[in-house]
């Protein structure tokens, strides 16, 4: 599972990559149309519409068969539509039309089932780039392709956006909720490592916890039942909690559930690294964690506990010393450490977060 998972890291950086590339074959960018609406300070609804139809010839353009392999495809439409966005005959109203036409033909294509990758890939680079509050919609509606690269894409297209998305509280809020309702359907840890990243609204915390909440429940299922392998994704969202202030930003009964939820992840964690002390197998290689889990577990591990510190102050950081005092070989005591926080379910031994307010079960199961 880990190795599907790492593949498909490989595959979406790789594509991410791709669309740097720059374009080896000429479009026509001298559409006569678009070049005498360019410059006017008022653009009127028909105007808006002959904007859209030359933005969604281009996305035809791109899903033609016959227009060049996918480096090709992609660094050209992204090219057409930069060159269009970035013209220096353009007035600010063009640019904000051209950016909203751009959105509304991008939900149009990501809401269609059988929508081409590479289309959809192209679509949420150049919502990417043009990084303006216009393109919203595309990227919400981004979120929900079924490329992994469109998501993750949309996803750090939201996360640029915050400053602005921020200005409106309706506005955030439905985002919030479209990052929620996505992070509970990845399948993919890369991109949820963006969705998480999206979400980070530091200085309000409060209202993004519950998002945060809700889609690391859906996780601790995943990682109860078919998930035994760690992919780490939860490193991002444990990033906001450890920035200053966060934690203190959190009333008591948020503290509490935010508690509850990662003293289940630092168990899980745990026991996965030590899972050849507890279960030795046959082979004794066969229990053996690979280096990327190894250390996605430890990063996991460090970050979780330095959480845990900030809501429980006057601790230490056990785990962290014991990993830096030996690392995998102290994989035995890194358990031991990690029961001290959740409770020992051998011999129903409370924890430090066992009590009120943590009530974390002993053994965090």
């Amino acid at each position: 599972m880990l190795k599907r998972a790492l593949f498909s890291s490989v595959v979406i950086v790789s594509l991410c990559l791709l669309a740097d590339a720059p374009s080896v074959w000429a479009q026509d960018q001298g559409d006569t149309i678009i070049d005498t609406i360019r410059v006017r300070d008022t653009i009127s609804d028909a105007d808006q519409g002959r904007i859209g139809r030359w933005v969604s010839d281009q996305i035809d353009r791109l899903a033609t068969p016959g227009g060049g392999g996918l480096q090709t495809r992609l660094a050209t439409f992204r090219d057409v539509l930069r060159s269009q966005y970035n013209d220096a005959r353009n007035t600010p109203e063009f640019r904000l039309q051209l950016a909203a036409r751009t959105a509304a033909a991008a939900v149009e294509r990501f809401g269609q089932a059988d929508l081409d990758a590479v289309v959809a890939h192209a679509l949420a680079q150049v919502l990417l780039d043009m990084a303006r509050i216009e393109t919203l919609s595309g990227l919400e509606a981004g979120l929900k392709s079924g490329v992994p690269v469109a998501r993750l894409l949309c996803a750090r297209g939201l996360g640029g956006l915050k400053a602005a998305i921020a200005n409106d509280k309706p506005t955030q809020d439905a985002v919030i909720v479209a990052l929620r309702e996505a992070g509970k359907k990845e399948t993919s840890p890369v991109v949820l490592s963006r969705i998480y990243l999206a979400l980070a609204y530091s200085g309000q915390a409060a209202d993004v916890l519950p998002a945060y909440l809700d889609i690391l429940d859906r996780r601790l299922a995943y990682r109860r039942g078919p998930a035994v392998v760690a992919d780490g994704a939860e490193g991002e969202a444990l990033e906001l909690f450890r920035t200053s202030g966060v934690i203190g930003s959190l009333n008591p009964a948020q503290r509490s559930e935010l508690a509850q939820r990662l003293a289940v992840f630092m168990r899980l964690d745990a026991e996965r690294y030590a899972s050849d002390e507890i279960a030795p197998p046959a082979d004794p290689k066969a229990g053996d964690l690979g280096f990327y889990e190894r250390d996605a577990l430890e990063r996991m591990l460090v970050a979780t506990e330095a959480v845990m510190i900030m809501l429980v102050p006057g601790q230490s950081d056990t785990i962290t010393s014991e990993l830096r005092a030996g690392g995998y070989a102290q994989r035995a005591q890194v358990l031991a450490r990690a029961y001290q926080w959740v409770g020992n379910p051998t011999g129903n031994v409370p924890g430090i977060l066992t009590p009120a307010p943590w009530n974390v079960p002993i053994g965090a199961p």
